[in-house]
């Protein structure tokens, strides 16, 4: 320890301590272990307090002072003062430090333990993105965006681990040497801007460079592999592709889909108490079921015009359905809910009542598909060999049916869009 040091320790026992030099003694007696033992050893106390007395001894005109030993009486000042300092430090000395922050959130919808507000400071975890974009930046510089959905790990201002999804990294001169991880290789920055996309479904890690210059590691691939502007690179199930330009311009791929034919006006939904006007609507085609109130159930009949159609002359036939959101709550309904698709032989009038519906004792069960009750959009149906031998044999009318009920009463309805709705499709038949 040097004197000055040794004098800040004593300097806060005489408590004439500026504020600056304070919080140099904390910094002090966080890093340096001698310094935190010389501040149990008072002998120095001591030997200045005997010099003092002896002072004043020489000095007739002053009153005399009874000596008071240090070493005997110094052991519950000390723990005073260590208790003092944890409560004044002990937030840098225990807390895990900071080493990034979320800048920007859009549409962002999180699941992670670490804070997702914007300005929230992180330390090292994971943060999972569900929907949405956020920005990240880092201590060092160094910035990250995530394209949800995606799965990050910060591990430190200079290095990061990418689980899933995609990520733009831009990356200033402070933080050259910056590296991001997947799950099999790394990047090291060199200054640049470049995107990584991981899905670890296929087993596949792609790193483009957008602007600048990275190195690209693999364990199996030997020495790095240097990326520039525009370049890209993958790796797959642990093969290292060579380098191509403009990789981040996909061939789009064809869908498959030879012939599509959505469902006719004559779509609609039945209530079990026929209050159509109350509990209907032209706009989604209802599904629910109750035990608890079953006079509530709705079910969803369709009808297409398959005329113009040789469904005989297609390998695969899709039933596609479209979910948007409806009324009651979803956390009085299964975590899983299962659909059940019939065909029907029946035709039926506008203005239809429950009891004149085709019932699904006179139905054939062509498949089920399951919607969790978390979901309120998204793409459902079934591709069946049922249901294509039963759109060959000439018939195209359908009953969607709930199977599982709610296990509370105002339970949220499915529904599925019409063709009145004004953001999605309506039913369709996908011939393949």
């Amino acid at each position: 320890m040097t004197e000055e040091e040794k004098d800040l320790i004593l300097g806060y026992l005489d408590d004439r301590l500026s504020a600056s030099q304070f919080d140099s003694l904390q910094t002090l007696l966080r890093e340096n272990k001698d310094a935190r033992s010389f501040l149990l050893d008072l002998g120095t106390i001591d030997t200045k307090l005997d010099d003092f007395s002896l002072s004043l001894d020489q000095d007739t005109s002053a009153p005399q002072i009874i000596p008071f030993s240090w070493r005997e009486n110094a052991w519950p000042f000390v723990a005073c003062l260590l208790v003092l300092f944890l409560c004044t430090s002990g937030y840098f000395l225990f807390s895990e430090p900071k080493i990034a922050t979320i800048q920007s959130c859009e549409d962002a919808a999180w699941e992670s333990d670490l804070p997702t507000t914007p300005g929230s400071e992180l330390t090292s975890g994971s943060l999972k993105l569900r929907t949405g974009l956020a920005s990240i930046a880092l201590r060092s510089g160094a910035n990250l965006i995530l394209e949800g959905p995606a799965e990050v790990n910060l591990i430190s201002p200079m290095k990061t681990r990418l689980i899933s999804g995609i990520a733009i990294v831009e990356v200033p001169k402070s933080a050259i040497g910056f590296i991001l991880e997947t799950p099999d290789g790394y990047a090291i920055d060199y200054g640049t801007r470049f995107a990584v996309s991981v899905d670890p479904i296929k087993n596949v890690s792609s790193f483009e460079v957008i602007d600048g210059e990275i190195g690209v590691h693999h364990p199996g691939s030997g020495p790095e592999v240097r990326l520039v502007d525009n370049q890209t690179i993958w790796i797959e199930k642990g093969i290292v592709s060579s380098l191509r330009e403009g990789g981040g311009e996909k061939k789009i791929s064809a869908s498959g889909v030879e012939k599509r034919v959505f469902a006719v006006n004559n779509s609609t939904s039945i209530i079990r108490n026929d209050q159509r006007d109350l509990y209907l609507s032209n706009d989604v085609l209802l599904v629910k079921s109750s035990d608890i109130l079953p006079s509530f159930d709705r079910r969803a009949l369709l009808e297409f015009d398959i005329s113009d159609v040789d469904p005989t002359q297609y390998k695969k036939i899709r039933l596609s359905l479209n979910l948007v959101p409806a009324n009651g709550l979803r956390s009085h309904l299964p975590e899983e809910n299962i659909f059940a698709v019939y065909g029907i032989k029946e035709s039926w009038e506008a203005g239809l009542t429950w009891s004149k519906a085709p019932q699904i004792e006179q139905a054939e069960k062509l498949g089920a598909f399951s919607i969790p009750r978390s979901k309120q959009f998204g793409n459902y149906g079934i591709e069946t060999d049922a249901l294509k031998k039963f759109l060959q044999s000439g018939h195209s009318k359908l009953l969607i049916v709930r199977e599982t009920f709610e296990t509370r009463p105002s339970g949220m309805i499915h529904a599925f869009a019409n063709h009145n709705h004004p953001y999605y499709a309506p039913p369709v038949l996908e011939f393949y």
